[in-house]
């Protein structure tokens, strides 16, 4: 485990022995890296995506849920917010020798390290995340924001600067570095790194790239749709089936939901059609923070997806907080065409 020195701070030089904060981790740029038109676009999404980059060639919104997309990369940063957003700026991939993140615990900081570790693997040069302080109240935030950070990035180093502004981390960068850093706002950092109209007052050497989040979304996290249909003998889908609800699917469009308590309540040669209330759901664009009182209502169950028309595409199971993990099962039955 890389570990990294931290001038003048007694008793924490290293974040070895310091308590690290337990937090799941979660990969903000996914498998699948989608990139636009523009200059450095295509280089940089091959480089965070270890070779796995798709250009868009289609409807945007499309394209990101084809392709499971959780981040692009583009030539600049707009209200577009269903994946989070790379954007190089007069970057040199050749000419890098360091990578670093600036790094200040907002809420595109994580991606910042994330994309400096994965262009720092990819290019065979060192990379590390840099938390800037200007005074002693400063410098202990910098140290909480680096220790949250660490247990999500644990591969990357890490060092602390001392200096009032961003043209002063920006000096102390090694030669030939690229910088990579969240969008504008946030932290007093942050606010110095941008001038008016959201444009940077300084460059590395080799380039700056500006990354902004995008909250967790459906269709990322989706797995096979689970469903029945309504002509189904409830008496044999209580045998076959042990979710506390279903969707019921006719036609391939999601038409209601049925409880297990419902089934089992059904005398003999009731079929689900007659059993199913009104259909509930998530669209695939959702974001997973917005779900969770859906998840709720169906105890663990998977949780149907569809797409504008109705169409059943999907189940979400597992932790519909946005915080954990997901899972799906597999599908009841095929899906009626």
């Amino acid at each position: 485990m890389a570990t990294f020195d931290v001038p003048g701070f007694s008793g924490l030089d290293r974040l070895r022995g310091a308590t690290v904060l337990t937090v799941t981790s979660y990969d903000p740029i996914g498998p699948t890296v989608l990139w636009t038109r523009g200059r450095g676009c295509g280089e940089l999404a091959d480089a965070i995506s270890g070779g796995r980059a798709v250009r868009v060639v289609g409807e945007m919104v499309e394209e990101c849920v084809k392709h499971r997309a959780r981040s692009i990369v583009t030539r600049r940063l707009s209200s577009f917010d269903l994946v989070s957003q790379v954007v190089p700026i007069g970057i040199d991939l050749p000419r890098v020798s360091t990578v670093v993140a600036a790094v200040a615990g907002g809420p595109h900081s994580h991606l910042a390290a994330v994309v400096a570790q994965r262009v720092g693997v990819a290019l065979g040069v060192d990379a590390f995340m840099a938390c800037a302080y200007r005074d002693d109240e400063s410098k202990v935030q910098a140290v909480s924001v680096i220790e949250e950070l660490y247990s999500l990035v644990p591969d990357l180093e890490y060092r602390l600067v001392e200096a009032p502004d961003a043209e002063g981390l920006i000096s102390q960068l090694p030669t030939d570095s690229l910088l990579v850093l969240g969008a504008p706002g946030g932290s007093w950092l942050q606010r110095t790194f941008f001038g008016p109209g959201a444009k940077l007052r300084g460059q590395a050497d080799a380039g700056t790239v500006v990354v902004m989040s995008a909250p967790r979304r459906v269709y990322q996290e989706m797995g096979d749709p689970v469903f029945v249909g309504p002509m189904r003998d409830a008496a044999d889908i209580l045998r076959l089936q042990t979710e506390p609800v279903l969707a019921v699917v006719d036609r391939a469009r999601l038409v209601g939901v049925v409880r297990r308590e419902a089934l089992a309540q059904a005398g003999p040669g009731v079929m689900v059609g007659a059993l199913m209330t009104e259909p509930m759901a998530v669209k695939l664009t959702d974001d997973l923070s917005d779900v969770a009182d859906l998840g709720r209502f169906f105890a663990g169950a998977p949780v149907p997806v569809i797409d504008e028309d109705g169409h059943l595409v999907g189940s979400l199971s597992g932790d519909l907080t946005g915080t954990g993990t997901f899972d799906s099962g597999p599908g009841a039955e095929p899906a009626q065409q």
